[in-house]
């Protein structure tokens, strides 16, 4: 409840006060803050809360047949929500496919779809310029990103962002010698898709530190 969380808040800040004058101790205020959940990112669209909901992902090749990166984009994104955000029900990817497979892959309607599946909301995630190699010797995934949110019932718009150039891993690259395609290509959608689930769910800025230590 509301009073709840000012009751909480203003504990955190006499605990903090108290901290500062007493000791001085950064340490300590930073983790009461990480105790309390108040160093928590808030997510920047909220409105999936108790919603059915269907992600859909295409890549320049996927609107016209089926695609890996598409499919494991959307399996990803939708593993993070069902996790993170509070009362959503996920639209299984079969009855997707089945609606696509029904009526044609050519100018998908994001909204057509939803409605199809009887979905409340619509991720629609567009990867541009998919690309696993930096050069002929060197694994470093790129790709350029629009995650919208569309509103089945109005068929509105109601959230877009956009992803220009996403690297990863941020500098330097992975060896071909040193891993498969496939692994390098699961870890690099995997790293996209937590950085699009986090529109949709508060998380810890600290989790975004490192990341390339996925690939060691």
């Amino acid at each position: 409840m509301h009073w709840v969380r000012e009751n909480r808040l203003k504990i955190v800040l006499v605990l903090i006060l108290t901290a500062v004058t007493q000791t001085g101790c950064v340490g300590l205020i930073a983790q009461l803050l990480y105790s309390s959940g108040q160093d928590l990112v808030p997510a920047e669209f909220d409105g999936l809360k108790k919603k059915r909901v269907a992600v859909i992902t295409v890549t320049d090749s996927s609107q016209y047949t089926d695609d890996i990166a598409a499919k494991m984009v959307s399996r990803e994104v939708s593993q993070i929500l069902q996790a993170k955000v509070d009362g959503i029900k996920l639209v299984r990817e079969e009855e997707v496919d089945d609606w696509r497979d029904n009526h044609g892959w050519d100018k998908l309607n994001y909204v057509a779809v939803g409605r199809g599946v009887k979905a409340d909301k619509v991720i629609a995630i567009e990867l541009a310029d998919l690309r696993l190699r930096d050069g002929a010797t060197l694994y470093r995934g790129q790709v350029s990103v629009t995650t919208t949110v569309y509103d089945v019932s109005s068929g509105h718009r109601e959230f877009r962002r956009h992803l220009d150039d996403y690297a990863y891993p941020v500098t330097g690259g992975q060896y071909t010698s040193e891993t498969t395609e496939a692994r390098f290509r699961r870890v690099f959608l995997h790293r996209l898709s937590e950085v699009i689930a986090r529109y949709f769910h508060k998380y810890d800025f600290r989790d975004t530190v490192a990341l390339d230590a996925d690939l060691l």
